[in-house]
């Protein structure tokens, strides 16, 4: 027999998606309506388990971090096509019901109260990286804050018009690098003086460039190849690896080996 109380809260982990929209051509961001106040009080940088119907039944619990602002009345998610579960994303309409949990996680703990912020993102990785900015907006907080994002192309980037418009709205400097883009230069547009271009992956010298020095509090979230390097990159600025709050982007089929550290 279902126990009332677990099947009160079983609703409430019940959402419904109020559209999916493309952001590049892979990557999509699912926005959903629910009524769970634990994810209302979610903090900027933390994730949910996202469950869809099959035919057998509620799928595998899958996990994505949030990457609206927590303040945000609805839960986005933005999500990369790179599987059978991640490639049904798109297809999924509006008033279609999934099963959302959490928050969970503790990535960019009191990131709020950091006056000087080092966020080093790789692809997708950049989703909790978004709603850490999303939230300094809404905030209009002071802090200085420095993105690094790393992608092969311009074609794997996405919300671009908003994160130049968020580097006159706040103190954000933003760095795409590029791995497989020769003239990155050509992206540079006078109107956002904030926003630049390097080629080849995140470096050392890269980091120093923009001013990224060791009193300054370090985040990186990626595939595991691309942290892997990262790190070796941040130790040359005498930085300890310890101290870099880190957030893998990898999966190997259940929400408990989903692997954050």
């Amino acid at each position: 027999m279902t126990d009332i109380k677990s099947a009160g809260q079983d609703q409430k982990n019940i959402w419904r998606i109020i559209k999916v929209v493309p952001e590049n051509q892979d990557t999509y961001s699912l926005y959903l309506k629910g009524s769970d106040e634990r994810i209302a009080q979610r903090k900027a940088g933390q994730f949910v388990s996202l469950s869809i119907m099959t035919p057998g039944g509620w799928s595998t619990p899958h996990p994505f971090s949030a990457a609206g602002a927590p303040e945000d009345p609805v839960l986005r998610l933005t999500i990369k096509k790179a599987g059978q579960f991640t490639s049904a994303i798109r297809d999924l309409k509006s008033g279609t019901e999934v099963r959302c949990m959490g928050p969970i996680g503790a990535f960019c703990k009191d990131i709020d109260s950091k006056p000087l912020v080092v966020m080093m993102a790789g692809g997708v990785g950049i989703t909790p990286f978004l709603s850490v900015l999303r939230h300094f907006r809404n905030i209009k907080a002071k802090n200085i804050a420095t993105l690094f994002w790393v992608n092969k192309t311009m074609e794997d980037v996405f919300a671009t018009d908003e994160i130049q418009a968020m580097t006159g709205e706040l103190k954000l400097t933003v760095v795409y690098c590029f791995s497989r883009v020769d003239d990155v230069q050509s992206y540079y547009r006078q109107e956002y003086p904030g926003v630049f271009y390097e080629k080849g992956r995140l470096s050392g010298d890269i980091l120093k460039k923009y001013g990224a020095i060791k009193e300054a509090s370090f985040y990186l979230c990626g595939p595991p190849p691309m942290m892997e390097a990262a790190l070796v990159e941040v130790g040359s600025l005498n930085v300890n690896q310890s101290v870099v709050e880190k957030e893998n982007f990898a999966w190997t089929g259940g929400i408990n080996d989903f692997l954050r550290k």
